[in-house]
């Protein structure tokens, strides 16, 4: 990739994006190239892609990224010549916990638990409540091990409720008020299920999940 010169005189560069699977299918490219201004991140490349082909737009919550062949952050700064993967859960669709600063995308947290043998689907979001004096909560997560633990609630939650998916995501750094703090959808062939197994993520999610807020 090269670097060049935009109007206003800042050097840009350019990235080379790779889509994979059913990604592939909705832009209906393989390969592209995308110029983004220098500095950028790999959030700011998502944000560009998902512009240009707003069928991305329902899976931005559970996209995989890789940046020259590693998985990568968000906060990732992009350099010339640097090569991005998009990639659909390689699980195929079925379950997904994740720590994330991006905004959270309800409908596809519910798309990772569709499925044609679920009659129901329940969906919790945790949203950032007006307190007195508050204007703001500040999330901080040792995300490793709160994946860990996502994941030991995923298997539980599967085989204690017998539901058929599980997806969890939580949102780190400072969320304004009415902001999607955390979102858990649980489906299963019958509600009772589903409901029940929603209600118990989120519990234990409070108990075992190091993830903390500060009130600002």
């Amino acid at each position: 990739m090269r670097r060049s010169r935009g109007n206003t005189g800042v050097m840009d560069v350019e990235v080379s994006v790779r889509f994979f699977s059913t990604y592939r299918e909705l832009t209906d490219l393989q390969e592209t190239t995308v110029r983004l201004h220098v500095g950028a991140t790999l959030a700011d490349l998502v944000a560009r892609v998902v512009e240009a082909h707003p069928k991305l737009a329902s899976h931005r919550g559970s996209m995989m990224l890789a940046l020259n062949r590693e998985f990568a952050e968000l906060e990732s700064r992009l350099r010339a010549g640097d090569e991005v993967a998009f990639m659909p859960p390689v699980s195929g669709g079925k379950d997904l916990c994740r720590v994330q600063t991006g905004p959270i995308e309800p409908e596809a947290v519910l798309d990772v638990v569709r499925d044609k043998g679920s009659g129901a689907i329940v969906l919790f979001l945790g949203t950032v409540r007006a307190d007195p004096g508050v204007v703001a909560l500040d999330y901080e997560a040792y995300e490793p091990m709160a994946v860990d633990k996502m994941e030991v609630l995923r298997a539980t939650a599967k085989e204690r409720f017998g539901v058929t998916g599980v997806a969890m995501v939580h949102r780190t750094g400072r969320l304004p008020l009415g902001e999607i703090s955390v979102a858990i959808a649980c489906s299963s062939p019958h509600r009772q299920e589903a409901f029940r197994a929603c209600e118990w993520v989120i519990e234990e999610l409070k108990k075992i999940v190091p993830i903390w807020k500060t009130e600002r």
